[in-house]
């Protein structure tokens, strides 16, 4: 399997030109759920931390993970995550997030960290449930796509319950 040497890195300018590519894939409305203006989503504050992921003897990214909205009280941030659609199920994703979030539990002070995703993101809500993140929420027809509106589903981790790392 390829995803066995999966590396990451920060996120450099060149990398988010890539993963602007990747939007050619899919619709802006079906990646997120927050505002957009003008065909873009607007970021609801500048402390996003991206990192771009590489596999060794293959010259196209792989796959993107952001975290965002920090809460330093609570320890807590959201993230979103993007599989280049080339490496979709192939097992990228699943590594993809067990190892950036071993990283982030075991180099950061947080203590949640949370994701929001549509109902018709089948293979997110699959990968989450598979990776036993707590569904906390539903958003109830949240997410407009084609004129149809969808639940929006979060999801958490607790340090403590994340199994990918000792406690």
């Amino acid at each position: 399997m390829i995803v066995s040497n999966l590396q990451y890195e920060l996120a450099s300018t060149q990398h988010h030109h890539v993963f602007a590519e990747w939007k050619k894939f899919s619709r802006l409305e079906e990646q997120t759920c927050r505002p957009i203006i003008n065909g873009k989503r607007v970021i609801p504050s500048n402390d996003v931390v991206t990192f771009a992921f590489t596999i060794p003897g293959i010259d196209e990214l792989v796959g993107k993970f952001q975290y965002f909205d920090f809460n330093v009280r609570n320890r807590s941030a959201e993230f979103g995550y993007t599989v280049n659609p080339q490496f979709r199920q192939r097992g990228v994703g699943t590594k993809m997030l067990t190892t950036i979030i071993d990283h982030l539990f075991l180099s950061t002070n947080l203590n949640k960290l949370y994701c929001q995703t549509a109902a018709f993101n089948v293979a997110s809500i699959k990968l989450l449930q598979k990776l036993k993140f707590h569904q906390d929420a539903v958003l109830r027809e949240h997410h407009e796509l084609n004129g149809k509106l969808w639940d929006d589903y979060i999801y958490s981790v607790i340090r403590r319950e994340w199994k990918g790392i000792e406690n």
